[in-house]
C-alpha cells in the first residue's frame, strides 16, 4: 500500500522515527493504527449501558484511595525489579 500523506504528518512520523522510539516508519503507523483502534473500542457502551456500569461500581462496596493503590502497585513493582535483578 503506498499513502500520500501531507507533510505535516510526514514529519510526526520522522520525528518519532528520528527521536529513536520507532526503528522504522512503518511502526509508527503500526502504532498509531493500535492506539486509534482501541479509542473507537473503548467508547462503544449500548445506551444505559455506562450508567448501570457506574452504579454496580458505586454499590460495590467502599471507594479505594487512588494514591494509596498507586503506591502499593509501585512497591509491588520494585519488589518484583529486586527479586529478578
Amino acid at each position: 500500500m503506498k499513502l500520500s500523506l501531507p507533510p505535516r504528518i510526514q514529519k510526526l512520523i520522522d520525528e518519532r522515527v528520528e527521536s529513536g522510539r520507532y526503528k522504522t516508519p512503518e511502526d509508527v503507523v503500526a502504532a498509531a493504527m493500535a492506539n486509534l483502534d482501541q479509542q473507537e473500542s473503548l467508547g462503544d457502551f449500548e445506551p444505559g449501558e455506562f450508567e448501570q456500569l457506574l452504579d454496580e461500581g458505586e454499590q460495590s462496596g467502599s471507594p479505594l484511595d487512588g494514591e494509596q493503590v498507586l503506591a502499593e502497585l509501585r512497591a509491588l513493582r520494585a519488589t518484583g525489579r529486586a527479586k529478578a535483578g
